[in-house]
């Protein structure tokens, strides 16, 4: 079901697998002035999801934030034709069936301003994610370069968390620590981030964080921050 996190922001949560592990996933939804809806990192489109979000405005956009949350983003320009879809850099290739697919490399549209500002995190090409702040809330939107899973899991996903790094507090997974490949371009974006006025983290895996958020991002992205191995 879609929940209100605060003014024009509601996130919508799903139960996914991946590499068998159970893991749960959020589409964000910022509605911009105006009432159009922006849909980010897009989950399975139901029937009571979609009915929820016609009730809130006009979905115009479906943003694919990353090279690994796509899946349901044709699925849901099949419901809002009139929608665009934009993705991150190099989606295209891997997407050929997505032949309407802008890249958030180039310019965007001036309709997300002033609500919206992006950072690309550059230096992991495993991902190409694009980074969220929603400007009215102080809401930081993330996909995968930051996670928290502190919700009860599986056996198997509470061990897999724990080596990863990710299961008692907010971290970069150890995974894709190991996938940077440029590090003075991921503490570049690290530092943009941390500098933006954050007082909320949006996670699509898998917390909604409120308490002491700018502490948590800062010390998540320490490692870049210092420029340290």
């Amino acid at each position: 079901m879609l929940e209100r996190i605060t003014d024009d922001l509601w996130s919508a949560t799903q139960q996914i697998s991946v590499h068998g592990l159970p893991v749960r996933t959020r589409m964000t939804v910022v509605r911009l002035p105006g009432g159009a809806l922006w849909l980010h990192s897009p989950i399975a489109p139901t029937p009571t999801l979609r009915a929820a979000l016609d009730a809130l405005g006009d979905v115009r956009w479906i943003v694919a934030p990353n090279r690994m949350h796509h899946l349901f983003a044709g699925a849901w320009q099949a419901h809002y034709p009139h929608a665009a879809l934009w993705g991150a850099p190099g989606l295209a290739a891997k997407r050929p069936d997505l032949p309407q697919l802008h890249s958030l490399d180039q310019a965007l549209p001036a309709a997300w301003q002033p609500a919206l500002q992006m950072q690309a995190f550059a230096g992991l090409p495993i991902l190409n994610e694009c980074v969220w702040l929603h400007q009215p809330s102080a809401s930081l939107i993330v996909t995968d370069v930051l996670q928290y899973y502190p919700q009860d899991l599986s056996l198997s996903a509470r061990l897999f968390n724990s080596l990863n790094g990710t299961r008692s507090r907010l971290a970069m997974p150890r995974a894709l620590r190991f996938a940077i490949r440029d590090r003075v371009a991921a503490s570049a974006a690290a530092t943009r981030i941390c500098a933006w006025p954050v007082q909320r983290l949006v996670l699509a895996h898998d917390a909604l964080i409120t308490e002491d958020a700018q502490q948590q991002l800062q010390q998540a992205l320490a490692f870049l921050l210092s420029d340290k191995p």
